[in-house]
């Protein structure tokens, strides 16, 4: 399950970077490039960013998924989501220091994004 997650999430994170007209990966990129011997291409740090909001979405579920009960006993499973999406989104955002992103589009990955979490939870306690 993790994997699917990671993929969807990953395909959805790809999503808002390539519809954000304004993104702007030039500080990342040229930081990256003088970091390391090999060059990477603009459409490799996309996947790079994407995969890494994925990971951290994951990381960050796996982390919190104690609390999850003492969460769920004052409110809802979606707004838990919803957290978590937010957070690893705007950290990664904020570390890899990505800007110009559509907020527009942003919210959608949100609300997208929070319902495959709530989706795959309910296939995965139906599978078990």
């Amino acid at each position: 399950m993790n994997a699917i997650s990671f993929l969807i999430l990953t395909l959805l994170n790809y999503f808002v970077i390539l519809m954000s007209e304004n993104i702007d990966l030039n500080q990342l990129y040229v930081e990256v490039n003088n970091a390391f011997i090999i060059q990477i291409t603009l459409d490799n740090l996309k996947i790079i960013a994407s995969s890494l909001i994925s990971v951290v979405t994951i990381i960050l579920l796996k982390v919190f998924h104690p609390f999850i009960e003492i969460y769920l006993l004052h409110y809802y499973k979606f707004s838990f989501y919803l957290l978590v999406n937010l957070s690893s989104l705007s950290s990664v955002y904020i570390v890899l220091r990505i800007y110009g992103y559509s907020r527009f589009i942003l919210i959608i990955y949100l609300v997208v994004s929070t319902f495959t979490l709530l989706i795959l939870e309910k296939i995965k306690r139906r599978l078990n």
